[in-house]
């Protein structure tokens, strides 16, 4: 049965969703596609053969239609997510929205509470649930490998080239513009997977520390110029440089150059040059890009059955990744995503010691894909519930993913106010 969707947002995020309709067409057709920008409108347009009408420059106009589809996906930026959310809940649309949901608790709830009333589903964008690496960890908790949780930690390692052009010189760089703080921005994913994988239980209370002490205007190299192709002396020599990252490289090229509006590939080396020299984003000395986004942060959880969890998050690390290790009362288990291998350990009774056996779930990895086969995964699900089919065991509903990000609004409160807070 093939199924309708309309995308509001077709940047990153909802090309990799909506795009699954090229290679499934017998499952998923595009209605229509709504955003401000005329070029990635084109892109659409070209990709799912949409007529004029059917590419949206203002999401008043999608609105004005009706409902004209099965659901829609949601992928703008974040401080719009409530309003258009809402707007489309209303029209009885179900929801296949990115993450964050929101960016405060009572536009959650509210969210929560008329999809509940409709009985719509909300699909949140927490796609690391669909991965192999954490599919597999889930499936062994399920089993018993590790007895009951005593303790989780999680880290968050984001990359010099990511957090760069995201968080540092991007589109997420202020939580005034974005809505976000780096936590409910980028690892509101790993606060979702601790309370996924120990979702026998509640979080009932949060304590955080962090802040942006590092990456800032004071520690700006000597001499550093205000753009890296202004003269900077360590144009060749800082970590950040613009030449390094974007020309030499050519690091997330996804969100590298937005002003240019042209494929990626078709964008010549004088036009990169030119727009890093003159007002790219990309090109801002990266001490002086004004981000007040934390560069560290840790989140101390617990959990109504005692348990408890601790995440932390460090920016601009040369090895980027995601650790885990959850130590139960039977066992333990520890892995690196990146690698796709985690390990389960046991208690040997014939020496006293541990026995260890590696899991490793690359081969049911698509490299060719982002986010660990996550994208597809959540996408693919979400077309399988329009048809009638249950929830896998990853289902990333509203409903079971309000506890994440309660616990990142409770952590967000706890790390300014310098206080330990109830989760909500």
């Amino acid at each position: 049965m093939q199924i309708k969707a309309v995308v509001v947002g077709y940047g990153d995020r909802g090309s990799v969703y909506a795009d699954y309709a090229i290679k499934n067409s017998e499952e998923l057709k595009i209605e229509a596609v709504v955003d401000p920008d005329v070029f990635r409108l084109k892109l659409a347009k070209e990709k799912f053969n949409l007529d004029d009408e059917q590419c949206l420059s203002n999401f008043e106009d999608l609105i004005a239609k009706g409902k004209i589809a099965d659901f829609a996906i949601v992928a703008t930026m974040d401080q719009l997510h409530y309003e258009q959310s809402k707007a489309l809940l209303l029209q009885d649309y179900h929801l296949l929205l990115e993450k964050p949901i929101v960016n405060n608790s009572k536009e959650l709830q509210e969210l929560k509470s008329i999809a509940e009333a409709r009985r719509r589903i909300i699909m949140v964008g927490h796609v690391l649930r669909y991965t192999p690496f954490y599919g597999a960890i889930k499936q062994a908790i399920l089993d018993g490998v590790v007895g009951d949780i005593m303790h989780m930690e999680t880290s968050e390692l984001v990359g010099i080239s990511h957090s760069s052009s995201s968080y540092i010189r991007g589109k997420w760089n202020k939580e005034s513009v974005c809505g976000s703080g780096m936590l409910l921005a980028k690892c509101c994913h790993d606060i979702d997977l601790i309370c996924w994988l120990n979702n026998q239980t509640m979080p009932v209370e949060v304590v955080s520390y962090g802040g942006r002490n590092f990456i800032l205007p004071e520690n700006a190299p000597k001499d550093s110029t205000e753009r890296c192709y202004l003269g900077c002396p360590h144009i060749d020599t800082c970590q950040f440089s613009a030449k390094s990252l974007y020309v030499d490289n050519d690091w997330f090229p996804h969100y590298s150059f937005p002003l240019i509006k042209k494929k990626h590939d078709e964008i010549t080396l004088e036009e990169k040059l030119e727009a890093l020299k003159t007002n790219d984003p990309m090109g801002v000395c990266a001490y002086k890009t004004g981000s007040d986004l934390v560069d560290h942060q840790g989140v101390m959880l617990k959990f109504k059955n005692g348990s408890t969890a601790f995440h932390s998050m460090i920016s601009a690390v040369p090895r980027a990744g995601r650790k885990i290790h959850i130590i139960g009362t039977k066992g333990e288990i520890e892995g690196f995503f990146e690698s796709n291998k985690f390990v389960v350990r046991k208690f040997d009774f014939k020496t006293s010691g541990y026995t260890q056996e590696e899991i490793d779930v690359s081969k049911s990895v698509d490299r060719n894909v982002s986010h660990g086969g996550g994208d597809i995964g959540l996408i693919r699900d979400m077309v399988k519930r329009m048809q009638g089919e249950k929830a896998s065991i990853a289902a990333t509903d509203i409903i079971d993913s309000v506890n994440g990000h309660e616990c990142v609004y409770a952590a967000e409160r706890s790390r300014k106010e310098n206080v330990l807070v109830k989760v909500n």
